[in-house]
């Protein structure tokens, strides 16, 4: 019940103020996540690295790599952060975030 009310009003948010309200949640220490669930049939095999499962959170979600170790105890067989750069980057302009129609 909780959990489709957070939904709900994240959905009603702007989606670039529900990604940082996500974010700051995942850092906010409300109740330890239960960490990945480990399955020797979905450990998938990359050269030498073995990930505990194929399913991984694309680039963007956390560029900045502030909710790291939260995200490492959703179970992601890997996450993957922003790029790293010599000098700072501008970064795309604001509404990079959209929300379909449907999806509200």
């Amino acid at each position: 019940m909780i959990e489709r009310l957070g939904v709900a009003f994240l959905n009603r948010l702007d989606p670039e103020t529900a990604h940082g309200l996500a974010l700051r949640g995942l850092r906010t220490p409300f109740a330890p996540l239960p960490g990945p669930v480990r399955s020797p049939r979905l450990e998938t095999r990359i050269g030498n690295l073995v990930l505990p499962n194929p399913v991984g959170l694309a680039a963007g979600f956390d560029k900045n790599a502030t909710a790291l170790r939260p995200l490492m105890q959703t179970g992601f067989g890997f996450i993957e952060v922003g790029a790293a750069t010599p000098r700072p980057q501008p970064g795309n302009p604001s509404h990079r975030l959209i929300r379909l129609r449907r999806d509200r």
